[in-house]
C-alpha cells in the first residue's frame, strides 16, 4: 500500500493516476494491435480512445462523487483531483459506453464489431487500475481472517476507515486478478471464429456476475451504495445475455 509511487521534494506521483495512465496506454497498445488484424484502422481507435477515457474518468467520478458526497461537501475543489482516487467502476464503465456509442454513430462505425475488439481490452485495463487502488488503498473489503487478508496502513483511504482495525479482503487484488483472466480469455475468443457482438457480450456476462459476487465482501458505509452496484451488475450481466443471443439468432 504505497498511496504515493514516487516522491522528490514537493513533486509526487500519485499511484492511483500513475496506474490509470498506465491502464489507458495498455488498453489502447492492444487495441490497436487488434484493429489491425481485422482491418480496422487504428486513427479510429486512436480517436475514439479519446472520448472513451473522458466518458470513464467523467462517469466513473460523477458516480463516485453521489455516493461520498460527505467527503467534497467542504472541499468541492476535491473533486477534480481524480488522481488522488474515487472512481466507482460501473459510473466509468457506463460513461465510457454511452461515449463510445455516440462517437461510432457519429462516424457510421460497426458499434458491436468495435466493442468485440476493445473488451479484451477493458480486461488489460482493469488489472492495471485495481492495482492502483490496491496501492491507494481504496476499494477495499470487508474484514476476514483468511491467512491473505491485509491490515492497511494509516496514510491510505483504508487505514482511516471504520474497518482499520481489522485484516481485510484485498478485493482490489481479487478484481486485479479477475481483470487479467477476463482479458486472456476474451483475447482467445477474439483471435478465434465468433459472432459479432459475441465477445463483447462475454464481458459484459462475465463482468456484471463477478462485480454482483464480490460486491459481498466488499466494504461499503452506506449499503445504498452496495444495492445500487449490484444492479446495475445484474444488468450489465442480463444486457450480455440478450447481445450473445441475439449474435447467435443471427448466425443461424
Amino acid at each position: 500500500m504505497r498511496p504515493i509511487l514516487i516522491q522528490l521534494g514537493e513533486f509526487a506521483i500519485p499511484s492511483y493516476g500513475f496506474m490509470l495512465v498506465v491502464s489507458f496506454l495498455a488498453a489502447i497498445i492492444f487495441a490497436r494491435r487488434a484493429a489491425k488484424k481485422f482491418d480496422i484502422s487504428t486513427d479510429t481507435i486512436d480517436s475514439m480512445a479519446f472520448y472513451l477515457m473522458l466518458g470513464v474518468i467523467i462517469g466513473g467520478r460523477i458516480l463516485y462523487v453521489i455516493f461520498h458526497w460527505s467527503q467534497y461537501a467542504h472541499d468541492v475543489v476535491g473533486i477534480i483531483r481524480i488522481w488522488e482516487g474515487g472512481m466507482m467502476f460501473f459510473g466509468g464503465f457506463l460513461g465510457a459506453l454511452v461515449a463510445s456509442i455516440l462517437f461510432l454513430k457519429k462516424h457510421n462505425l460497426p458499434v458491436l464489431q468495435i466493442g468485440d475488439l476493445v473488451a479484451p481490452a477493458i480486461g488489460l485495463g482493469e488489472f492495471f487500475t485495481r492495482i492502483g487502488c490496491f496501492l491507494n488503498g481504496c476499494c477495499f473489503g470487508t474484514p476476514s481472517t483468511l491467512p491473505w487478508a491485509l491490515q492497511f496502513p494509516e496514510e491510505c483511504v483504508a487505514g482511516n476507515s471504520p474497518v482499520a482495525q481489522f485484516r481485510l479482503h484485498p478485493t482490489q487484488l481479487y478484481a486485479s486478478l479477475f481483470g487479467l483472466m477476463l482479458f486472456f480469455f476474451l483475447r482467445n475468443r477474439l483471435y478465434k471464429k465468433h459472432n459479432t457482438g459475441e465477445v463483447f457480450a462475454l464481458y459484459l456476462v462475465f463482468s456484471g456476475i463477478f462485480r454482483f459476487g464480490i460486491d459481498f465482501i466488499r466494504f461499503y458505509e452506506d449499503s445504498a451504495n452496495l444495492w445500487v452496484n449490484q444492479i446495475i451488475a445484474l444488468g450489465t450481466a442480463i444486457a450480455g445475455i440478450v447481445i450473445f443471443l441475439r449474435s447467435r439468432q443471427k448466425t443461424n
